[in-house]
């Protein structure tokens, strides 16, 4: 009988963690699509900050007034990056609480032991993307690298390099060259893979060379940072980063005009090639 009754406890206690359990994925699902919406409204304010900065400046007499409307927007994206980092710190708290509940997915019920005293709160630390998260990059960081980099090149046949800074998932920083190498090689084997029609003769720019690096490590989102804006035409940067880049993934591009106006441009792979 007794063992009856404790095998009816065990599973009254089990019942009680799947049912726990079961909410805290719940609420990880919800902030996951939290953390979605956070992140297009910081693209779309940025967006807009960007349009504003191109149309008003050099055309308002009142300068003043311009820079008033564009830390209105800086502020707003630092206070979605606020938000991001405490809803990101939330959910690791949440899911660092599930995987105790759980044991080679075998419930269990944690210790009862009393609560001990809450130190004062910190705020949350940074905290990488997952591997199919966009990363967040704080303003002040894109313009820290922005300033690494040499000045904006003017005309397509300078015969400059473009430089640029790339950002992976976790957030490190790297630097980029356009210039013939392995991943401009790689460029050319993906484009040759999808049936591309002859070479592409911009397969060695930054933004092709790093589409191919991220095809073949199996990045889904970056972020770069360059001194120029993406070359157009059917056989340029603005149409093939689609093409290469597989459905889903993402090229987050912060470029500069050669006015020294800030660019920016968000290329989503899955594009259908326009040869086939």
């Amino acid at each position: 009988m007794f063992d009856r009754v404790g095998d009816e406890v065990v599973r009254e206690a089990n019942t009680g963690v799947n049912d726990v359990a079961g909410e805290i994925s719940k609420a990880i699902d919800k902030a996951s699509k939290a953390r979605d919406a956070l992140a297009q409204a910081d693209d779309l304010a940025e967006d807009a900050h960007d349009l504003l900065a191109v149309a008003l400046r050099g055309s308002v007499a009142d300068q003043s007034n311009v820079e008033q409307m564009l830390d209105g927007f800086r502020e707003a994206r630092a206070d979605m990056l606020t938000l991001l980092r405490t809803l990101d710190a939330g959910r690791a708290a949440a899911e660092r609480y599930l995987a105790t509940l759980t044991v080679e997915g075998t419930p269990r019920p944690g210790p009862v032991t009393q609560r001990p005293a809450q130190p004062p709160r910190q705020p949350p630390p940074d905290r990488a993307a997952g591997p199919d998260e966009t990363l967040v990059v704080p303003p002040e960081q894109l313009e820290a690298l922005r300033r690494e980099l040499p000045p904006p090149i003017t005309r397509v046949s300078s015969g400059q390099k473009t430089h640029g800074r790339w950002i992976r998932p976790d957030g490190t920083v790297e630097p980029i060259v356009s210039g013939r190498d392995a991943d401009a090689d790689s460029a050319d084997e993906r484009l040759e893979k999808l049936d591309m029609p002859g070479r592409a003769a911009r397969a060695a720019d930054v933004e092709m060379k790093l589409a191919a690096r991220m095809v073949r490590e199996g990045i889904r989102h970056a972020t770069v940072v360059i001194n120029y804006t993406p070359c157009r035409g059917r056989f340029g940067c603005d149409t093939l980063v689609p093409i290469v880049l597989p459905e889903g993934a993402t090229l987050t591009v912060h470029g500069v005009t050669p006015e020294g106006q800030p660019f920016r441009k968000r290329y989503t792979g899955g594009a259908r090639p326009w040869w086939r």
